[in-house]
This record gives C-alpha cells, sequence and structure tokens, in this order.
C-alpha cells in the first residue's frame, strides 16, 4: 500500500514535472526568438537607413559624373578638336589649340567634382588640361604619363569608350579616372582623387568605432584601408542585401553601387552601438530553466499561484501587444521572486523595445535632414542658364567691366552655395550672399530691380540657417519682376525684446503679390503645384526651419495693398557668437 502510495507520489510528480517543462520550455523558446527577431529587425532598419543615405549620396555623385560624361562627349563634337587633324596652317591649329585650353579652364569651374580635365592631342604630343586647387603638380604629372604614355599607346585604347568611370592606383593614391578617344586619336578626359569623396562619407552618423568609404567593384578598399585591415572587414561587391562581417567586432555592413562607375561606397556600422541593451534579453533565456527547478522545489500544492496566474497574465499581456498595444506592461502582484524578475525584465524588455522604435525613427528624422541639406544644394537651372547667356550677351557686347563683375558675383554665389550645407551662417555673410545675388539680378533687369536692406549692426553675427533670406528674395524676384514696371524689393529685420527674444525678418515686394489660394496652401504645409510646374521654395522652408526649432519658429505670408506680397520669418533669437 504505501509503494502504492509512493508510486502515485511519483506519478503525480512526474506529471507536474511533465506539464511544468511543457509550459516553461516554450515560454523559453518564445522569449529567446523574441530576442532574435527583435535583434534582426533592429538590424534590418538600421541597415535600410544606412542604405538610404548611402543611395542619397550615390545618386547625386553620379548625377554630377553623368553631367561631366555629356560635358566630354560635347567636347569631341567641337570642330577645334574633331577637325584638328585636317588643319594643316599652324597659325590655325595654335588658335584651335587655345580655344580647347580655354573651354577646358571654363568648365573646371562648373564641376566642383573634378579635380581636373584634359586633352592629349597625339600629332602635336600636347597634353592640355585645366585643375583646381586640390590637384597636385604630382597628380598632374601622373595623368599626362598615363594618358601619354599608357592609354594612347595600348593595343586597344578606343576599347575605353565604352567604360565608365575606373580606379586608378597609383602608389598610395587612388583616382577615378574617365577617358574618350576620337577617331583622330585625340583623347579627352577627367579625373580626381578617390580621397575627396570621402568628407561626404564622413558625415554620416554611424558612430565613432564604424566607418564610411569607398572600395572598387572587385572588393579592394580605396580609403580607410587600417580600418578595414585592423577591424578584419570582409568586402562583398555581390553582396544583395546587408550582412555581417568584422573580427573584433561584429558590424553591419550596407553598401551602394555607383551607376557611372566601377566603385562602391560601404558603411560598416558597429552591432553594439544599436544593440547595447538587448543582451539582458539573452540572460532571460539562460535564467527561466533555473527559475522553474526553484518552482518546482517550492511544492507541487502553490503550482497554480506561483506559476499558472502568472504565467496566464504574462499570456494576457502578450496578446494585448500582439494586438499593437505597446504600452502593455505586467503588474506586479504577490508571486515568487522568479516571476518578479520576470515581470520586470519582460516590463524592461517592452521599455527598450518602444526605445528601439524611437531610435529607428530618429534614424529617419536624421535621413530627412540629409535630404534638406541636399534639397538646398541644388543649383536651380534657370537661374544659371539666365547668366550664363547674360555672360554671353556681354562677350558678344565686348563689356569687359561687366562681363568681369559678373564672372566674380557668379563665383561667390556657387562658393556660398557649395557651402550651404552648414546648419547656420551669420546675418552678415547670407546678406552678403543676398546683395551679390541681387546684384546679379539687376544686371539682369536693369532698371527694373531695385532693393532696400534695413538691419541693425548688432544683429550682424546673429546666426540664421543659411539661404533662409535668399529663398525669399528669389521667391520674390520670379514672380514679382517683369519687364513692364520697375519692382522694389524691401529687406527688414528686428529683433523683439524680451521675454520672448525673437528676431523678425520680413521680406516685401511691390509686384502683384500671391495668387489666390497660395498662402492658405502654405498655411496648410502643401505643396504649391499649378501651370508653371511644382513651386517648393516656401515649402522647403518651412521644413528647414520646423526641423531646426520645431514650434518656435513662424513663417506668415500676406498680400499688400494696393498690390505687393510680404513674407515674414519668426526666429528664435540667439545672442551672437563675435
Amino acid at each position: 500500500m504505501l509503494h502504492l502510495q509512493d508510486f502515485r507520489r511519483s506519478s503525480i510528480r512526474m506529471k507536474m514535472l511533465t506539464g511544468l517543462f511543457l509550459i516553461v520550455i516554450p515560454l523559453i523558446g518564445f522569449i529567446i526568438c523574441s530576442n532574435l527577431y527583435a535583434i534582426e529587425v533592429v538590424r534590418n532598419q538600421v541597415a535600410k537607413s544606412n542604405k538610404d543615405l548611402l543611395s542619397l549620396y550615390r545618386d547625386q555623385l553620379d548625377a554630377r559624373l553623368q553631367e561631366v560624361n555629356n560635358y566630354l562627349i560635347g567636347i569631341m563634337l567641337e570642330p577645334d578638336l574633331s577637325n584638328l587633324e585636317f588643319v594643316v596652317n599652324p597659325e590655325q591649329r595654335t588658335l584651335s589649340t587655345q580655344r580647347i585650353y580655354t573651354n577646358l579652364s571654363n568648365a573646371i569651374l562648373r564641376y566642383p567634382v573634378l579635380d581636373g580635365l584634359f586633352v592629349y592631342i597625339p600629332s602635336d604630343d600636347n597634353f592640355l588640361y585645366s585643375f583646381t586647387s586640390r590637384s597636385t603638380m604630382y597628380d598632374r604629372m601622373y595623368m599626362k604619363s598615363l594618358v601619354s604614355a599608357t592609354i594612347s599607346q595600348s593595343p586597344n585604347p578606343v576599347s575605353g569608350n565604352h567604360k565608365d568611370w575606373y580606379v586608378q592606383k597609383n602608389g598610395d593614391q587612388v583616382y577615378i579616372v574617365r577617358y574618350l578617344m576620337l577617331n583622330n586619336a585625340s583623347i579627352v578626359g577627367a579625373w580626381f582623387n578617390a580621397s575627396s569623396l570621402q568628407t561626404p562619407l564622413d558625415l554620416l552618423e554611424i558612430g565613432e568605432q564604424g566607418a564610411a568609404l569607398l572600395a572598387d567593384d572587385r572588393g579592394s578598399t580605396i580609403t580607410k584601408l587600417e580600418f578595414v585591415s585592423g577591424k578584419g572587414i570582409e568586402i562583398r561587391p555581390d553582396a544583395s542585401s546587408y550582412y555581417m562581417t568584422g573580427t573584433k567586432r561584429r558590424y553591419i555592413s550596407v553598401g551602394e553601387r555607383s551607376h557611372e562607375g566601377n566603385f562602391i561606397l560601404y558603411a560598416f556600422i558597429p552591432e553594439n552601438r544599436i544593440l547595447q541593451h538587448l543582451p539582458t534579453l539573452k540572460m532571460i533565456s539562460y535564467f527561466l530553466p533555473f527559475a522553474s527547478i526553484v518552482i518546482l522545489l517550492l511544492g507541487l500544492l502553490f503550482l497554480r499561484k506561483i506559476l499558472l496566474l502568472p504565467l496566464n497574465r504574462l499570456i494576457k499581456v502578450m496578446n494585448r501587444i500582439k494586438q499593437g498595444n505597446l504600452d502593455m506592461h505586467i503588474k506586479q502582484e504577490a508571486t515568487s521572486m522568479e516571476f518578479q524578475l520576470v515581470n520586470e525584465t519582460f516590463n524592461n524588455m517592452m521599455e527598450q523595445i518602444k526605445n528601439l522604435k524611437i531610435n529607428v525613427y530618429e534614424e529617419q528624422l536624421n535621413k530627412q535632414k540629409a535630404e534638406l541639406q541636399h534639397l538646398q544644394l541644388q543649383i536651380k537651372p534657370h537661374f544659371f542658364i539666365n547668366t550664363l547667356n547674360m555672360m554671353h550677351t556681354l562677350a558678344r557686347m565686348k563689356d569687359a567691366v561687366r562681363m568681369e563683375e559678373m564672372s566674380l558675383c557668379l563665383i561667390q554665389y556657387f562658393r556660398y552655395m557649395f557651402q550651404s550645407n552648414l546648419t547656420v551662417v551669420s546675418l552678415e555673410e547670407e546678406l552678403k550672399h543676398v546683395r551679390n545675388y541681387l546684384r546679379i539680378q539687376e544686371m539682369r533687369y536693369p532698371d527694373l530691380l531695385k532693393y532696400e536692406i534695413k538691419v541693425p549692426d548688432f544683429l550682424m553675427g546673429t546666426p540664421v540657417p543659411p539661404l533662409i533670406i535668399h529663398t525669399l528674395v528669389e521667391n520674390a524676384i520670379k514672380h514679382a519682376v517683369n519687364l513692364d514696371d520697375p519692382v522694389w524689393i524691401y529687406i527688414d529685420m528686428e529683433m523683439m525684446e524680451p521675454p520672448d527674444s525673437v528676431l523678425l525678418i520680413q521680406v516685401w515686394d511691390t509686384g502683384p503679390g500671391f495668387k489666390a489660394g497660395v498662402i492658405q496652401q502654405v498655411d496648410n504645409d502643401k505643396r504649391i503645384l499649378d501651370e508653371e510646374g511644382e513651386h517648393i521654395g516656401i515649402w522647403n522652408l518651412k521644413q528647414r526651419l520646423k526641423l531646426l526649432y520645431e514650434d518656435q519658429a513662424a513663417v506668415v505670408l500676406s498680400n499688400l495693398q494696393p498690390h505687393g506680397a510680404s513674407v515674414e520669418i519668426s526666429l528664435p533669437f540667439t545672442p551672437t557668437s563675435r
């Protein structure tokens, strides 16, 4: 009888133990899978965010390289070069050569990505080139030897016409080169040092332990060689998605291949930077079996109270979370220490997942900031074309003085535009650029455009976002200036006294004013689309101000009486740093 009772007790214990394992083991598996899934989700989100940033920079770079390609093809078709072999007169050949050189010198200013442009005429052994300040004598001499002694003497140099921009190494220097050959064996081309592409990559927010770099399509590193060799990084040119690499530390690797050249942009994000809180979840997986044993030792009589009820509460909360309610937490009630720890850890896990979602949102916000910075760097094609047409007209009129002034104004304009990716500039710098821009438009519209700027001297050092006033002035000129009546543009600034220290900027004109419905569309943060196309100037300005100042900045549009348009901007006043 005693043996039977012992057997029954043992059987009950075995059943309870089996039931315990049937409950605990799936729970452990669920937490482990949740941990792995959370890690994978974070990896995918971070990889996608950084891949989008690389793609944005790659597209901008490819667009610039494509512009250079079009220019090289255009210079090939110039009669001075294509018909040079038929020119016998030495003076005529000299004039043609001089015009080619002038063409190169003028073109190099339009392509800031380049270090140099060249034309090689083998019949005269004449190497014509123009270059930027980044180029060294060593670079130019190497390019000359490469073209004259290597490319032109190769068995089939014309095959280079079918290649894209390719990587050319010379010792510790790496160049990106593009060349085309004419039927008369003349060669046109361009080059730049690959290191110049590294600076924008370093601006990506990857972290101090990560890196962004360039590699060729064979997997050879172009920049940051010490990072790749020191960290045991593997370059996979054929990888279609992100992959993990690194020996001493694991990195998430993403890449974007250039469509114009045989090089690839890579970003390596340290895994511990994005998963620094998730290792806590792994400890839960190891702790649960021991917790189950402790629960079993506490007694089968308290199994329901100690195990089943806490598990039921946990399952209910997980079901709520599965339905999308991430604010759910397990209420702390009287239970075993083990389940109190499980509940606290589960609540901490949910907080961490919410924080990770916030981090992903911040990554998307950083991407939006990068897009807006690239957007403000874009040059208006119509303005550029109109300015060139004006310079052409001045050249034909042989008005050297005004042409020189126009050239200097245009140089200063582009110098400011290409450094406008800064977060803030001084008000003095912004107004200097605006005056320079207005001078260009004055020469374009003589006697039709007048302006007046009123700014207190103590505000000149105030930091403001770049191009904020330029955008309003450009919009006023575009919609107010006509060929019938002169138009005045007024720029007024003042500071409101504390406690609400605000910088007020008003730009208004004497033109026809805003069209019907435009003010309402801008107030509703909608883009303006009409028969002339899409207008995003003021919309883009409002988005930039929201990113910089949130709700502390305001843009107000209004029509003046009897006619005219006014745009007023209020910014939080920041004391001058001067």
